[in-house]
């Protein structure tokens, strides 16, 4: 399996129709690998029985029975009358409407009191959905100091109300310090004021908690038989509670120095002073398995306890981050850990990976893609296909491919393909996917590269540990015409300006492509990925990588890369002009000076671009902005102006429209017309006069020389198209 990677890039399908023998039975031994062990087992099993007979019958019929109940055990449904998935986008049953329990239907969460720890995790996205989903509340309230950050949070939070949460320094005179002792007063201000059911951030919810709602109110107990105490993880209140209240007012005698007693301890004491006032239910209601080692190896590495009894099961968050499952990720929801892991699979967002897929005269490698990603170990993912007007067909080709089990059993709606009208162009039609895909993560995939098999199981394992991930992305192997392995450098300002930042299949937040304003077709030979990811750079995106070649890039010596590499220069002289943030106004008028002497072919692509409806009234102003400078250079000087003044007011430009609106007033009418405006400029970008190239065309137009000069236009050949 380690090798699979390797093994498919050297598989090839011919004419894009057949489905290769070997790469299917290659995804089928990943995808059943335990049931193939399992079936190995019993073959074995069978062997034994039949040659050694009584002796080792019972034996090899214990062993093979454990393993097949151990592969049952694996798909583990939610309790009885609970109903649920996590498709995207998320929807949850109403509430019903009906009269009101003696306790409100109303939920309440806390977050945001530790300040070092903002990032909404996986256990945190399951409770909250959980609590959504089996309680149908009226209202969720999430009461929080700090808003929580991370991917998961952003598909949660259209579905909780948002409360500003209270900083309490202090109760009843006595000082709170610590985050914990703050969030135990906190939730019991919000019981008094509303009423209703409080839980932890690290509570899933498992039952209806309909036939427990008619009281007072109500808590669980911490340990067998309560011998720790009540613990205030799970509260069931009416508003006002005489219980609650009675238990606020203990914080009088409040101190800091005894960890759990206010919190745990003192409402096990109160129940029993006052059992009139509170309904305390049994340790497996809500808080069991417990938070020591044994308990949490119970919920995620057994499937010993079924959870008959609990109405909730709290996962004790603290507890598990300090154990050897502190590791724990949604990625182990698809293997085979535990009962309680096996549930909360069907919480995990589904599609969380959309692989957007432009094709266009791709057909011949389409089905090597797809099979890249049905291969997938991790199996919550789309593709959302762009036949881009392609003459072969291609988005038909895979229609069939996954109508006919291609991708999968029981997968064929997981791919959606967009039949274009016109063709788009690559940035555009990665575009179009990326609005129509309802992942939260985008895998921009072109139609004719790879990848490997478990790149979203490890991306999201890495994503559950660093909720505030942004970006997630891997060496990169190049295969057919080439064997070399791009060892890909972190990504970072240095790095990436210099020598090209990512593979084009990296994986970043859908909100994160809205941020930076999608794909731009400006440019006339590609070179969009490196664009998007230099935008995606300024911003500061958080980013990881994965180890080992993850991603596998088809190089063919006759692409529309290859066409273009001969126009590489003055293509990257355009890429860094729209990046002034990025780069020095000296590296930047440099640029300009190469801009000014593109090729013929060049030009007529940028003019192309301008009668492309799709594009963007931003990026064909680049084009008029480039092709302005090409005019200037040939001494088309009216022309030149007309293109500069067009696009002045164009934020992204910032000065350089300005500077060569300047300079070409100044050669045309005199540097007395020219000189207000270029004081005006260099006034509002003072960093402009440290630059020597700026003072060289300052001197030149003082001169009324011909700063345009520089090296003559490149040859007019074709256009590589």
């Amino acid at each position: 399996f380690r090798e699979a990677p390797d093994l498919l890039s050297s598989t090839p399908v011919q004419n894009g129709m057949g489905n290769n023998v070997y790469v299917l039975l290659l995804r089928f031994v990943q995808r059943r690998r335990k049931l193939l062990f399992a079936a190995a087992v019993a073959l074995v099993t069978l062997i034994v029985v039949f040659k050694n007979g009584s002796f080792l019958h019972g034996r090899g019929l214990g062993l093979l029975q454990s393993y097949l109940d151990d592969w049952r055990q694996c798909e583990v449904p939610l309790p009885d009358g609970v109903n649920f998935s996590a498709t995207l986008p998320l929807q949850f049953p109403k509430h019903s409407g009906q009269h009101d329990r003696t306790v409100p239907n109303i939920v309440h969460f806390l977050f945001g009191y530790k300040w070092d720890n903002t990032g909404f995790n996986f256990v945190n996205f399951v409770a909250v959905v959980s609590a959504l989903a089996v309680l149908k509340p009226k209202v969720v309230m999430f009461h929080c100091l700090q808003e929580p950050t991370g991917f998961l949070w952003e598909v949660v939070r259209p579905h909780v109300t948002l409360v500003q949460g209270r900083d309490v320094k202090n109760i009843f005179g006595n000082p709170i310090n610590h985050y914990a002792h703050k969030a135990d007063i906190v939730r019991l201000e919000a019981l008094l004021e509303h009423g209703g059911i409080y839980l932890d951030v690290d509570v899933v919810t498992l039952r209806s908690f309909d036939q427990i709602m008619d009281v007072d109110a109500a808590m669980g107990e911490e340990g067998e038989n309560g011998r720790i105490g009540l613990c205030n993880a799970v509260i069931l209140a009416k508003p006002n509670s005489p219980f609650v209240r009675m238990w606020y007012e203990s914080y009088k005698t409040f101190n800091q120095s005894k960890w759990n007693y206010h919190s745990v301890v003192l409402p096990k004491e109160l129940a029993k002073q006052h059992p009139e006032m509170i309904t305390q239910f049994g340790y497996q209601m809500f808080h069991w398995p417990l938070w020591d080692e044994g308990g949490i190896r119970t919920m995620l590495d057994s499937f010993e306890y079924g959870y008959s009894m609990n109405r909730a099961v709290h996962v004790w968050n603290t507890g598990m981050m300090r154990s050897d499952f502190r590791n724990f990720s949604m990625s182990w929801c698809f293997q085979c850990h535990s009962t309680l892991i096996s549930m909360m699979r069907h919480y995990v967002p589904d599609p969380l990976f959309s692989v957007v897929m432009p094709c266009h005269n791709q057909a011949r490698y389409i089905i090597e893609a797809l099979v890249s990603v049905s291969a997938q170990s991790f199996p919550n993912w789309e593709i959302i296909l762009v036949d881009d007007r392609s003459p072969d067909g291609c988005g038909m080709l895979a229609q069939d491919f996954a109508a006919r089990g291609g991708l999968g059993p029981g997968n064929d709606h997981r791919l959606k393909v967009l039949m274009s009208p016109i063709n788009h162009g690559l940035a555009a039609s990665r575009n179009l996917g990326i609005k129509a895909a309802r992942g939260v993560w985008i895998c921009a995939l072109d139609a004719d590269d790879k990848l490997g098999p478990n790149y979203f199981f490890d991306a999201a394992h890495e994503m559950t540990l660093q909720p505030e991930l942004q970006l997630i992305y891997s060496n990169q192997k190049f295969f057919q015409d080439s064997d070399w392995v791009w060892p890909v450098s972190k990504f970072e300002t240095g790095s990436a300006m210099v020598r090209g930042p990512l593979p084009v299949m990296s994986l970043y937040l859908k909100s994160l492509w809205q941020q930076v304003g999608g794909y731009s077709s400006a440019l006339p030979w590609g070179n969009e990925d490196y664009d998007f990811w230099l935008n995606v750079l300024a911003i500061g995106a958080k980013s990881k990588k994965l180890s080992g070649n993850q991603v596998f890039y088809r190089f063919k010596k006759d692409s529309m890369m290859r066409a273009g590499d001969a126009y590489g220069e003055e293509e990257r002289a355009m890429l860094r002009s729209r990046h002034l943030d990025l780069y020095h106004p000296a590296k930047l008028l440099r640029d300009h000076r190469l801009i000014m002497t593109m090729a013929n072919a060049t030009r007529q692509r940028l003019l192309r671009l301008q009668g492309v409806a799709t594009v963007s009234a931003e990026d064909k102003a680049y084009g008029v902005f480039w092709m302005a400078l090409s005019d200037l250079h040939e001494s088309r000087f009216t022309e030149a102006l007309q293109g500069f003044r067009q696009v002045l007011k164009v934020d992204r430009l910032q000065w350089q429209p300005a500077l060569y609106e300047a300079l070409t007033v100044c050669r045309l009418q005199g540097r007395a017309a020219s000189a207000p405006m270029l004081r005006k400029l260099t006034q509002r970008f003072p960093q402009l006069n440290t630059t020597g190239e700026f003072q060289r065309h300052d001197r030149n137009c003082r001169a009324s020389a011909s700063w345009t000069s520089g090296p003559p236009r490149r040859d007019s050949g074709d256009d590589g198209s």
